[in-house]
């Protein structure tokens, strides 16, 4: 039985021409092969699995190639066969996660002092240097500084910030970018060809996506998956990932914006029974609200950004607009920060639960964040409300256009059915058990009458003022139906008629018809040349 060979392993690339995602560096080394231009030192930067070490081997192996090809090794050349053999000692690799400290280096740039057997280098491939101690770093710099004409080094790293500025200052640097999930599902799609494996695009963009540009991560998950041994889709590779799948995000979300704190736990149960892991989960949910952002944010740019389908985008744009900016980063960040918890909580379920809570409740009367959120959205209601009248797609409700059948009832009047018999409460304790029938059945009054106090009340008449910093939420309290439906509130709890006053009553200013008439009853009363109007 022929011995298997992981597919990351066997989809290594072996020329710059199979190199996935990093063209300005492949097209930088390929015209220094040409050319002859070779520098002795390198350094390859990047995150894992994006190809600095399968880089720097095609590199050695075209730096010595006796007849190379457009920049790459000809393959056919004594020195590329014995290379691919592994025959030759002209290439040789150092794990500096494992061999750190400075007599193991010592013994190593020993083999410096000896030319190359075949090729015309002798290239030294340093892994992970960052994780050499500062002694070793001084025995790499001493060759470094002085190397002889055949050496080359290549240094690869994942933390360049770690390497000394001794050593940064004697290499080229090259900086490999995380590689594209759309080129990444191209490669897939390659592999899983040549294994005879039916995939859907939609799960290869899953594999690609959860590799968060990796070529490696994205062929281990690859061949996890097809450890399964039936078709690839979108749900098997759930399964893989332990992720969940875009519907339950969207049902998630939703249920987070409507603030329905019973779907959401509900949504929490459903995910626990189905033995998700909560950590997996917080990320994916936090990477959902991200897309909804920026779907938000950018809508005209959005699909092509995220490497999304047109319709998928028009699915996380939908959504989008059901909040506002403020609030889709305030949950973004309460499901970031909770990674951490996630990671060291005894209970990852409760972490979760309380996580959710909190981005899904959120009226509390000391969240001001929350508080000028809400005010927030109520503004961008009235301002389509308004939008609305301009265009003729909403019609006022006015004195001639209602049925003369139906008078126009009174404001805050309530019917004799559903009042409460009058009690002996003080105007204080009145308005105090108001603000907390609001705060339980209307939270968007109780935020806006939270942004100021009351400044008096007096015979069943209750006069409000707004803070300094926020008049604004005066004018939304303006609205006819707000008035109406907290004096609605305060009758109820008073047992008798109340009134409601803005600004202390003054911003209640009567009707112009009203104005017109007082006018003229001063006039006919003392005379018109006895009566002046000043504003």
């Amino acid at each position: 039985m022929a011995e298997h060979q992981v597919l990351y392993r066997r989809w290594r690339p072996l020329s710059f021409g199979e190199m996935v995602g990093q063209e300005l560096v492949v097209t930088a080394l390929r015209n220094q092969v040409r050319t002859g231009r070779l520098a002795h030192a390198y350094l390859f930067c990047g995150s894992r699995g994006t190809g600095k070490t399968s880089s720097a081997k095609i590199l050695a192996r075209a730096a010595n190639c006796l007849n190379p090809q457009d920049g790459d090794a000809c393959g056919a050349c004594e020195s590329c066969r014995r290379l691919r053999d592994e025959s030759s000692f002209d290439i040789l690799e150092y794990d500096a996660a494992s061999n750190s400290r400075v007599e193991q280096m010592r013994e190593i740039l020993e083999s410096v002092q000896y030319p190359p057997q075949y090729g015309r280098y002798k290239v030294f491939i340093i892994d992970e240097v960052h994780m050499l101690t500062n002694n070793a770093f001084n025995a790499l710099l001493k060759t470094l500084e002085e190397p002889p004409e055949y050496m080359i080094f290549i240094l690869a790293t994942t933390e360049p910030h770690k390497v000394p500025a001794t050593i940064l200052s004697r290499c080229q640097r090259y900086d490999f970018g995380r590689i594209p999930a759309r080129q990444i599902a191209q490669r897939l799609r390659e592999a899983v060809n040549s294994e005879g494996v039916a995939a859907t695009d939609g799960a290869l963009m899953q594999i690609a996506r959860a590799a968060e540009g990796g070529m490696r991560d994205a062929l281990s998950i690859l061949d996890q998956c097809i450890g399964y041994g039936q078709d690839l889709d979108e749900t098997l590779v759930g399964h893989v990932l332990g992720a969940s799948d875009r519907a339950f995000l969207f049902r998630f979300a939703e249920g987070l914006i409507n603030e329905d704190a019973s779907a959401v736990i509900g949504l929490v149960d459903e995910l626990m029974n189905e033995g998700r892991e909560p950590a997996v989960f917080a990320r994916e949910l936090a990477r959902h609200l991200r897309l909804l952002l920026l779907a938000r944010c950018c809508p005209d740019s959005f699909a092509s950004m995220m490497d999304l389908t047109e319709e998928a985008a028009e699915s996380y744009r939908g959504q989008s607009q059901t909040a506002s900016e403020s609030r889709l980063m305030a949950m973004l960040d309460i499901f970031l920060s909770v990674d951490a918890d996630l990671r060291y909580s005894a209970s990852p379920r409760l972490a979760l639960e309380s996580a959710a809570l909190h981005a899904c409740l959120r009226t509390g009367e000391t969240d001001t964040a929350a508080l000028l959120d809400r005010i927030q959205e109520l503004e961008t209601r009235v301002r389509q409300m308004q939008e609305q009248l301009e265009s003729g797609a909403l019609r006022p409700v006015t004195a001639e256009s209602r049925p003369a059948s139906n008078p126009k009832p009174r404001r805050a009047e309530t019917k004799l059915a559903e009042r409460i018999p009058p009690t002996d409460k003080t105007m204080a304790q009145i308005w105090k058990d108001a603000m907390t029938a609001l705060s339980k059945n209307d939270a968007g009054l109780f935020s806006m009458l939270s942004q100021g106090r009351l400044v008096s009340a007096d015979g069943y008449a209750f006069h409000w003022a707004a803070a300094k910093s926020m008049e604004g939420v005066s004018d939304l309290l303006g609205v006819p139906e707000r008035m109406a439906r907290i004096e609605e509130i305060l009758t109820r709890v008073a047992g008798e008629q109340c009134h409601f006053f803005r600004d202390g009553g003054e911003t209640n200013k009567p009707r112009p018809q009203d104005e017109q008439q007082s006018l003229d009853d001063l006039r006919a009363t003392f005379g018109a040349e006895n009566v002046i109007v000043q504003d």
